[in-house]
């Protein structure tokens, strides 16, 4: 295993990097925080020119075909960035199932169109009592006529307001707490019988109650399996699970070199902060968080990508990266006092990020509590 990037992956970084500081200052991540709809879509368009909107969907349905090893690469910088915005949602939660787990006219339907940025996707899965463990799902679709009615309520959808169409699993047999009965059905966010409201986030990114009321879904609307969603479900989470951790990782490493800048720079008793032995065993201490942070992540990564078993290597991932990027936010915080804080300071998008991301996709427990059983405890 060899962590060293490709060439073709310090290009992706690099000229990710060059776009993001060029198109995606801090003025315009408050511009995409401050407005309703968390999305421009002159930036989204640019991005999907440079082929991120298609970068893991095969090439035979308009994307590049790259690897997830390359996909993590990108999110990194996202991370980086602070970047808001529907590409995670479109490309890992709703493109990837889908390019694995729907029919050929699925595929030819929606994936082009994400790849040319002319479709925006999400997935609907958390419930009011169901955060991560969704065998306990408790919306239903039941059979109506030749196709289903969707009945239920859905929260924390990310970008659902601005999405074309929703992956919502659904109980379609069975009770809630059971692992058979679900389906995911690829569903028009814009269908009679489905109601928005948006949701404060402290990341201050987009996210939505989602109300189902007997909305109508088409037969060929079902992703995989009627019955077996988890087989399209628990991939699909993996895969989000690690490149989230890639994600986090890019903001974990800017408020590493953004705190090495300030401590540097801020003065106290005649010298810089920088040369306090504490400060430096601090800041030590977040280097070592953020490296091995990177490391867990990309080594999960890397098992994914050459098709390896991965599930305890991203249970791992998720929970350190979850615990070491929230304790980097803190010692950037308390090594800046108070200007950390202030909103008109850039370190303070990443500590929300941080906090943020830590509850989606499984909290730590979740996942220290999978780690457990995966190692047969």
């Amino acid at each position: 295993m060899d962590f060293n990037l490709s060439e073709e992956q310090q290009m992706l970084r690099n000229s990710a990097r060059d776009f993001l500081t060029t198109e995606c200052p801090k003025s315009v991540v408050r511009e995409l925080e401050a407005s309703e709809s968390g999305h421009l879509p002159e930036l989204w368009q640019k991005m999907a020119d440079l082929g991120w909107t298609g970068l893991p969907i095969p090439e035979v349905y308009g994307g590049a075909g790259l690897s997830l090893l390359d996909l993590a690469v990108l999110f990194e910088e996202i991370g980086r960035a602070a970047m808001p915005g529907p590409l995670f949602a479109t490309v890992v939660l709703g493109a990837m199932p889908i390019a694995e787990c729907g029919t050929e006219e699925q595929k030819k339907t929606i994936l082009p169109k994400v790849a040319a940025g002319k479709l925006i996707l999400t997935l609907a899965l958390s419930e009011p009592e169901v955060l991560s463990d969704l065998k306990w799902i408790a919306t239903k679709a039941v059979r109506e006529g030749d196709g289903f009615s969707l009945t239920g309520t859905k929260v924390f959808v990310p970008y659902a307001h601005i999405a074309d169409s929703i992956l919502v699993a659904a109980r379609t047999s069975g009770s809630p707490g059971e692992e058979k009965g679900l389906t995911v059905f690829i569903v028009d966010a814009k269908a009679p019988g489905i109601a928005l409201t948006p949701l404060k986030s402290i990341a201050a990114d987009k996210v939505c109650e989602v109300v189902f009321d007997r909305a109508r879904i088409s037969p060929d609307s079902v992703l995989g399996k009627i019955d077996e969603g988890m087989a399209v479900i628990g991939p699909a989470l993996t895969r989000a699970r690690a490149i989230q951790c890639a994600e986090m990782v890019g903001g974990a490493q800017q408020e590493l070199e953004i705190t090495a800048e300030y401590t540097k720079k801020r003065v106290q008793f005649n010298r810089p902060i920088g040369s306090f032995q504490a400060v430096q065993h601090r800041m030590a201490d977040m280097a070592i968080d953020t490296h091995g942070a990177r490391w867990a992540t990309y080594h999960a990564m890397w098992r994914l990508s050459e098709g390896l078993p991965a599930e305890k290597e991203v249970s791992l991932a998720k929970a350190f990266t979850d615990i070491a990027c929230q304790r980097v936010a803190l010692g950037a915080q308390q090594l800046h006092a108070g200007i950390g804080f202030d909103r008109d300071y850039d370190l303070q998008f990443y500590y929300r990020r941080q906090k943020a991301f830590d509850l989606r996709l499984g909290t730590t427990e979740y996942n220290l509590k999978a780690l457990e059983a995966q190692l047969g405890l």
